[in-house]
């Protein structure tokens, strides 16, 4: 996907008005929805998410997704950000989450926005891109079998970006491959 100011969801989230419950709710500009019935109006704001690059022995340390959007494809540890939280707690916590590792100070290497369908949801996201020292010895990581499949570590040079789950991850690893930052 390029990236470009507008981007099309895949289809509305919402069925009815959550106001007045009446069905007809129209979706403007990217990202507010109308009712033309009661005039309700809601503004679907970006969601901040966050991905950790973490490398051992020159490889990167990838997930193999359990669970949809893109079950079985390659992913990097991470995940929304709470409320009240900041990116880099959240990257640790969805380390530890995911793979059962800790990592060290993030360093914050780009973003990109994405589109991100759950279900009949979909979220206007932007997607935080970290490099991190990670703290735990590879052969100690156990991954949470809810949401990874697998751990896969693999050379940079040697990922196809479209095998990975996002399009913000594909342009992502472009930009790293491009960059000269995996070295």
């Amino acid at each position: 996907m390029l990236y470009t100011k507008e981007m099309t969801p895949p289809s509305s989230p919402f069925h009815y008005c959550p106001a007045c419950g009446l069905k007809g709710i129209e979706f403007l500009r990217q990202k507010e929805f109308r009712c033309a019935a009661c005039g309700f109006r809601y503004f679907h704001s970006v969601a901040t998410a966050v991905g950790a690059l973490l490398m051992h022995d020159g490889k990167a340390l990838f997930i193999e997704r359990a669970l949809e959007p893109s079950k079985g494809k390659l992913g990097l540890a991470g995940g929304f950000v709470d409320p009240g939280e900041r990116a880099e707690e959240a990257l640790a916590r969805e380390v530890r989450e995911e793979v059962g590792g800790e990592v060290g100070v993030p360093e914050l290497l780009t973003s990109f926005p994405n589109q991100y369908s759950f279900r009949t949801a979909w979220y206007h996201t932007c997607d935080f891109y970290f490099r991190a020292d990670l703290l735990t010895p590879p052969d100690r990581l156990i991954s949470d079998p809810k949401e990874v499949a697998s751990l896969v570590w693999l050379e940079p040079r040697d990922v196809n970006p479209d095998d990975l789950a996002f399009s913000s991850l594909q342009a992502f690893w472009r930009f790293l491959l491009s960059s000269g930052r995996l070295e």
